[in-house]
């Protein structure tokens, strides 16, 4: 009988494409064959292995290399992928890093697993940097007294003129509910047309003009990153719907845009 694993460690790993196909000894001449015909993990199987340190599990599938299965799980709104041997005794640890390109693979798939409905994202009182038409949208989260922010906006416009094609919708809030940064967003957004200009001004600590409209359009905004789960800012969506927190180069961003 499989016996499951510690809530307490699984609990430790949350917080953090189909691999080459397995080959088993044979005996005598016979033709190699699939390890994976030999060994089977079903989504209920993985349940009960696992116990209730996960709400559900969402689908066992092949792992990055021979000899361990991908189970992907639910717990607490969020979609993981762990890892466990063919004989269901050891749950792997940790990132699976591809040293060929040092790829990290639990990362990708982690994203690829919980992806955003880009649609749900209204955009109507967004910053907007780049050609409002362009085909390539990143949504952006962006807090007016936050310092990677700021470095990202430098990031951001230099991405928008090396490529036209890509556009990011920028929505400003305060990310810990600050009422003073709360005041410069909704002077930011009540700007209109000269919002994009607010916004750098708010980076480079220029005193903003007092908000002179009625929106509810910064309180908005943090409730769709609180319903997105998003913690801290920059935070971009990304037009396949991939979440990236946190700060990126010009380059890496148009690496990322480039297959869209």
């Amino acid at each position: 009988m499989r016996r499951g694993f510690p809530a307490a460690a699984l609990a430790a790993i949350l917080l953090l494409g189909q691999a080459p196909a397995a080959r088993a000894f044979q005996k005598g001449g016979e033709p190699p064959k699939d390890c994976r015909e030999c060994h089977t993990l079903t989504a209920d199987e993985a349940a009960r292995i696992l116990g209730g340190a996960v709400d559900n599990v969402i689908a066992v599938l092949p792992g990055p290399f021979p000899g361990i299965f991908e189970v992907d799980v639910r717990k607490e709104g969020k979609t993981y992928p762990l890892y466990l041997d063919y004989s269901g005794s050891y749950l792997f640890n940790g990132q699976i890093v591809r040293m060929s390109d040092r790829e990290n693979l639990t990362g990708l798939r982690y994203l690829d697993l919980n992806r955003i409905d880009v649609s749900t994202i209204p955009l109507d009182n967004a910053v907007v940097i780049g050609n409002p038409e362009a085909k390539k949208r990143v949504i952006v989260f962006d807090d007016p007294d936050c310092a990677w922010c700021k470095k990202l906006h430098g990031e951001i416009l230099q991405v928008v003129k090396e490529d036209p094609g890509v556009a990011f919708f920028i929505r400003v809030y305060s990310r810990n509910g600050n009422p003073g940064t709360v005041r410069k967003a909704l002077s930011i957004v009540c700007g209109k047309n000269d919002s994009a200009k607010r916004l750098e001004e708010a980076f480079a600590g220029k005193t903003l003009p007092p908000p002179d409209c009625q929106t509810n359009a910064v309180e908005e905004t943090a409730r769709i990153a609180a319903r997105l789960g998003i913690e801290g800012t920059p935070a971009m969506v990304l037009p396949d719907g991939r979440l990236i927190g946190g700060f990126l180069q010009a380059e890496a961003l148009l690496e990322l845009l480039g297959g869209m």
